[in-house]
This record gives C-alpha cells, sequence and structure tokens, in this order.
C-alpha cells in the first residue's frame, strides 16, 4: 500500500448521527480510484456506505473498518460490467457493535474477487454478510469469507452467506466461507450456494403468458434482491 500514499484515504468519525456515503468507481472519471479507505468509528457512530463499481478494465481495492464499542456499520457494495476486480474487506469489531455487509455481482467480464474478513475481538457483537453473484458471459467470480471470534468474544453472533446464479454453461463461480471461533457462547452460520435458474418456475411463468426473457429478468432480480434490501440510504433506496 505504501506504493499508493496518493490513493489513500482515512476517515474518522465520531458522532452518534447516522452519516451515509456514496462510493463510486469508474472509468467514466479519468482520476485514479482510491487503492485504500480506513475507516476509524469512534463509540456510538453509525455509518452506511453505497460501494460502486462499473466500467472497470482493473480495479483494486482495500476497506478497513475499526469500530469501537457500540459502533455500526452497513455496507451495500454493486459490481457491473468490470473485466478485473478484486476488492478485500476488513472489520475489527469491539464490544456491542454491528456489522451489515451485502453485495450483488453482475454483468461482469473477466475475473471478479472479493473477500472479507471479519474479526470480532470483544463480546456482544453481530456480523451478517450476504453476497450474491450473477454469473454469465464466460466470466469467473470468486468469494471467500471469512469470520474470526477471538476467544474472548462471548455471546457473539455471526452470520455469512454467499450464493452465484450461473446464467450459462462457460461461467465459473467459487465460494469459500469459513469461521474460526476460539468462544464457545456464540451463535455463528455460513454457507454457500452455486446453481441456475429454476426450470418449473420458467415453465410456470411462461404458461402465464410472460416471455422467456421476461422471465429470467424477473427470477434474477429477485435473486439478487437479498443483497439490496439493507440498504436504506433514503435518496436511492
Amino acid at each position: 500500500l505504501s506504493l499508493y500514499q496518493e490513493l489513500n484515504y482515512i476517515f474518522d468519525y465520531n458522532n452518534e448521527k447516522k452519516i451515509s456515503l456514496v462510493i463510486i468507481d469508474s472509468n467514466r472519471d479519468k482520476k485514479k480510484s482510491p487503492r485504500y479507505l480506513k475507516f476509524n468509528l469512534h463509540q456510538n457512530s453509525n455509518i452506511e456506505i453505497l460501494q460502486i463499481t462499473y466500467n472497470k478494465e482493473s480495479s483494486l481495492a482495500f476497506y478497513e473498518f475499526n469500530q469501537s464499542n457500540s459502533s455500526s456499520v452497513n455496507m451495500t457494495v454493486l459490481q457491473a460490467n468490470n473485466i478485473q476486480l478484486r476488492n478485500e474487506f476488513y472489520f475489527n469489531l469491539a464490544s456491542h457493535c454491528s456489522t451489515k455487509i451485502s453485495g450483488a455481482n453482475f454483468c461482469n467480464l473477466g475475473v471478479n474477487d472479493n473477500y472479507s474478513f471479519i474479526q470480532h475481538k470483544e463480546p456482544n457483537s453481530s456480523s451478517r454478510e450476504v453476497f450474491k453473484s450473477i454469473v454469465e458471459r464466460g466470466a469467473i467470480t470468486n468469494f471467500q469469507g471469512k469470520i474470526y471470534v477471538d476467544k474472548i468474544a462471548q455471546k457473539t453472533d455471526g452470520y455469512q452467506m454467499s450464493r452465484s446464479l450461473l446464467l450459462d454453461n462457460i461461467s465459473k463461480s467459487n465460494n469459500k466461507p469459513e469461521l474460526e471461533i476460539y468462544a464457545d457462547d456464540v451463535k455463528c452460520s455460513y454457507g454457500c450456494t452455486i446453481g441456475q435458474l429454476d426450470d418449473n418456475a420458467l415453465f410456470y411463468m411462461r404458461t402465464r403468458g410472460i416471455s422467456k426473457e421476461d422471465a429470467k429478468t424477473i427470477l434474477t432480480f429477485a435473486f439478487a434482491s437479498e443483497a439490496l434490501e439493507k440498504l436504506t440510504i433514503n435518496e436511492l433506496a
């Protein structure tokens, strides 16, 4: 990261009033994109972020969140029409923190990577992560997410789910969820699925007069909707 000092940004936030940020990374902006964004959230602070990456030939971004007691992060990630993409997300949670991250990856080409590491360091915090990938045109998506629970982080509540929808037979998706738990009084779960559109659902919609393409569009949108439901920025929701 030292090679990209001019692209690094550090945010210190210390206010109980929620702040909302929209971060857009696109080739339409000829300036270089930020490579490293660090957020230091002080006690009781609350931040919501919508991060959009689209039309990128190549993109590499790191996001780090350091959460003090009783702070909250709600992050929604949208990725579309990119060729080479890698995003990494790091969360460090103190006591009574809340972290929510949702992502949707669609209409991309090439290889798209997303990695997350959520670290519960102290008791009574919660994290929820849902990531959806819609893969077509020979693209490859890779998702790797890890929830780490320290031995003193009792009463942790962690959830992680990654799902991929393949729209053809030449695209690929790799999902690797992980749990590393050293406390014994926690509630943590993870899962992943990779599949295609439901033929029975397509057939049912066709019998109701819906065209094949419209049926595919409806089912694809329904698949991605879970990753968008946590978005509460009023101007965009």
